[in-house]
């Protein structure tokens, strides 16, 4: 197990290098790459190139942290099809930039319309269907969490969809700030 720092509130004020300086001074050895506005937003393509990620390994590598994960979040069970496309390609991007990282797991959320729910689904099935071989190839596994307003938004049925999807390298994050909205039965799925 890892216990890696989320630095989400240093994301508006703190450039990337003194976000990664801050999590060591915090005690850290790992930190997550959580969405920040110049690297990887949300629903956005992201915005980084070769130097971008060289400096970050550079920034890691001199603070003496490491990247547990990246976790961007982009509209890929949205039920309107532009969107989902755009989605895609940006995961695309997104996951080749955690390779070229080095870093093998990421995190992210559901998405997708929690008032058309049926329609998400199929959505994120479809996205799915054309990221698997991206992420066997790189070898980098993905944790789904199901969030408030999603189209998941249960622990139960996001285990219920991780199952139907059939890869032992797709997990479910559990995420305790939002606790308060899911269900009590996280172990109690059949």
């Amino acid at each position: 197990m890892r216990l890696a720092y989320d630095p989400s509130h240093y994301r508006d004020n703190t450039n990337l290098r003194d976000t990664i300086e801050n999590v060591a001074r915090l005690g850290y050895e790992y930190v997550e790459l959580s969405p920040r506005q110049d690297f990887i937003w949300f629903n956005q393509y992201p915005k980084v190139d070769k130097q971008m990620i060289k400096d970050l390994k550079r920034y890691c590598s001199d603070a003496r942290v490491k990247i547990s994960s990246v976790l961007p979040v982009q509209q890929w069970s949205s039920p309107v099809e532009e969107v989902g496309e755009a989605a895609v390609r940006n995961w695309k991007r997104c996951i080749e930039i955690t390779s070229d990282l080095g870093v093998d797991l990421m995190n992210t959320e559901f998405a997708g319309d929690k008032t058309r729910p049926t329609d998400s689904e199929a959505a994120f099935v479809k996205s799915m269907e054309e990221l698997t071989p991206l992420f066997e190839k790189e070898g980098i596994r993905l944790n789904i969490q199901s969030h408030p307003h999603d189209f998941i938004e249960l622990n139960t049925e996001a285990v219920r969809m991780i199952r139907a999807l059939d890869k032992d390298w797709i997990k479910l994050v559990y995420s305790v700030p939002h606790a308060f909205f899911y269900d009590d039965g996280i172990g109690d799925v059949e």
